[in-house]
């Protein structure tokens, strides 16, 4: 598969930055709260923290990945599920923060005359055969009662699994926002299933390569500082907020902000909690744990990582 992969603008050159280091380099896919490094951004918040931020743009987590492998970003991110399967990488990255729990904007969009889960059965599901896409793929048809072959899977990437339903060629399309506001827009389609019905299992992290937080700890603090300034602000300023941030999405803001009231966003106080310490590990040690014995089970990751080689926890006690 192809990723589309366009840098976007970073915060300028920083008098006071040494100039022999470059930018952190992020890469993020469109998803609502994502968009608060944008605000960061925006606001300038990079600047007042004194760190030098680069967001490159991917089109699915696929490219990402693949960005990551050549060395092309410091850290991106991404769903808990995608980082547990180690043996997508040779240099495991650290999960250094709990970007947000997704509650109702992951969703599988069939069409209208679909009542349950059951009458999945013989239809065609576009997906992305991601961890996350296959991780809920599995997850509806297990508590629909169904089995791999009841249904027809196919493979796309999320603008092509959102083209795939409205042409006709897909029945249903396990997808995400801003692709699920769309769909849900164009009429004749509804969400049967969302993340609602999977409360704390998707969960959205920022991963940072490990020499990069061995070498430049102090910026990734300062980007960390600068987006929780932009949450505050957020939360402050939501009408303000919503309008910069739909724009870059080319939405509305009352689409924009519909998106967002499908994922939670943890402050740092709540992150803290989520993610304790090395030596009083927070619940998400227990969320990966259950979420790597699921991808184990189920012959989606071959090696799950632990929780504890995972997930490093005291960067954000350290903000």
């Amino acid at each position: 598969m192809t990723a589309l992969a366009a840098p976007a603008l970073s915060t300028g050159c920083l008098d006071w930055f040494a100039s022999s280091r470059e930018p952190l380099r992020i890469g993020i896919n469109a998803w609502p709260p994502f968009e608060l490094l944008y605000l960061a951004q925006e606001k300038g918040f990079f600047h007042d923290e004194k760190v030098e931020v680069e967001l490159v743009d991917f089109s699915s987590y696929t490219g990402v990945l693949r960005s990551y492998h050549q060395g092309n970003i410091d850290g991106f991110f991404a769903t808990l599920n995608e980082v547990l399967i180690a043996d997508n990488f040779q240099d495991l990255p650290a999960v250094v923060m709990v970007a947000d729990y997704s509650f109702g904007g992951d969703a599988l969009v069939v069409r209208d005359h679909i009542k349950s889960l059951s009458e999945l059965k013989g239809k065609r599901i576009a997906y992305e055969e991601s961890a996350l896409g296959s991780y809920v793929l599995e997850r509806i048809l297990e508590i629909g009662g169904l089995k791999a072959g009841d249904v027809t899977v196919i493979n796309r990437l999320p603008e092509e699994g959102e083209k795939d339903f409205l042409e006709g060629r897909a029945d249903a399309v396990v997808t995400y926002e801003p692709s699920l506001g769309r769909l849900l827009r164009a009429g004749g389609a509804k969400a049967l299933f969302t993340s609602r019905n999977l409360p704390g299992e998707i969960v959205d992290v920022m991963v940072m390569r490990r020499s990069v937080l061995r070498d430049h700890a102090d910026e990734t603090r300062r980007m960390m500082r600068a987006w929780f300034k932009a949450l505050a602000w957020q939360e402050a300023h939501p009408d303000e907020a919503a309008e910069i941030m739909a724009k870059r999405q080319n939405v509305t803001v009352s689409e924009f902000l519909s998106g967002l009231q499908g994922a939670h966003i943890p402050d740092l106080q709540e992150n803290l909690q989520l993610m304790g310490t090395s030596g009083q590990p927070g619940p998400l040690f227990q969320t990966a744990g259950r979420l790597g014995d699921f991808l184990a089970r189920h012959e989606l990751a071959k090696r799950p990582a632990a929780g504890a080689d995972l997930l490093h926890p005291d960067l954000l006690g350290s903000l």
